[in-house]
């Protein structure tokens, strides 16, 4: 597997202070992360993904976004594109449009890798971001949110994946990734899925449970805390992990017990490398990586 990985930019990440998002409770505004710390977090997540013989494609951080009001996103690789695994590529189309040029940067990056591209429609009320899905490429299941993503963004990204189940979710969160994540066997089967069942919606959750049945697919629900939580209570963003086969690698253990054993008796292995300089800024590990 190849997973791309923004570097840093040339001048201090953030070195003007966070400039936070009103719908996203974890970015901690006009606070500067600690550089030397943030560097060092980078380079073991990277070795963390090396040594699970996972191939790094890093991206250098443009020029061009130094200095924009939110340019310091773009280190969030998740957002501006989605994969099908088979150099295929999605360009999605923020909703929150100050982060727009990150696509366009993107699809120069990835031409050079020869990877075939298209571009989410320009329609209007179509928007979609990376950190709103969970895609497993076995099942031919896409999870969506619906909080920055619109349904009919989801719909397109679930028929350029060519899934046979698109689930929708309503999150009280800004992105699916910071309150659910999916594991997959080492074969890349879809065995259970991890959710904050207080951070999404009643219907969603009932939803997931109908699916659970359905597939035989076990939920494990997980407190605030080990999710984005909340403005009073921010999370671990433990959940907000790279999942792949096999495997989960988190900036932090669930708290729960539970979620261990579970693992270790599907014989998932579980790693964790903090990320605590980019958490100040509202993401965690899912944010920074993107499968290619």
């Amino acid at each position: 597997m190849k997973v791309a990985i923004s570097k840093l930019p040339k001048n201090p990440w953030w070195g003007t202070g966070i400039i936070g998002y009103k719908d996203n409770p974890a970015m901690r505004d006009g606070i500067i992360p600690n550089q030397n710390l943030l560097v060092k977090e980078r380079e073991n997540l990277i070795d963390t993904l090396k040594n699970n013989d996972i191939e790094v494609i890093q991206f250098s951080f443009p020029e061009e976004l130094e200095n924009k009001k939110y340019g310091h996103d773009f280190v969030f690789i998740r957002d501006a594109f989605i994969s099908d695994l088979n150099k295929n590529v999605l360009l999605l189309k923020f909703s929150q449009k100050n982060r727009d040029a990150e696509s366009i940067i993107i699809s120069d990056y990835l031409e050079k890798l020869d990877y075939n591209i298209k571009e989410l429609p320009n329609r209007k009320n179509m928007f979609a971001e990376g950190g709103e899905f969970y895609y497993c490429p076995e099942d031919k299941i896409l999870f969506s949110g619906i909080k920055r993503n619109s349904i009919s963004g989801a719909e397109e990204v679930a028929s350029f994946l060519n899934v046979n189940k698109l689930i929708l979710i309503k999150t009280k969160a800004f992105h699916l990734d910071t309150v659910f994540t999916t594991i997959m066997d080492q074969h890349g089967r879809l065995c259970a899925v991890i959710v904050c069942k207080d951070l999404i919606s009643k219907d969603s959750f009932d939803l997931l449970n109908k699916f659970s049945d359905l597939n035989n697919i076990k939920i494990i629900n997980i407190p605030p805390i080990d999710s984005i939580g909340t403005k009073n209570n921010i999370g671990s963003l433990a959940v907000n992990n790279f999942s792949a086969p096999g495997l989960l690698i988190s900036s932090s253990r669930f708290s729960e017990p539970f979620v261990a054993k579970y693992l270790n008796s599907k014989n998932i292995k579980m790693e964790t490398t903090p990320v605590s300089q980019f958490q100040l800024s509202g993401g965690s590990i899912h944010c920074l990586t993107n499968e290619l």
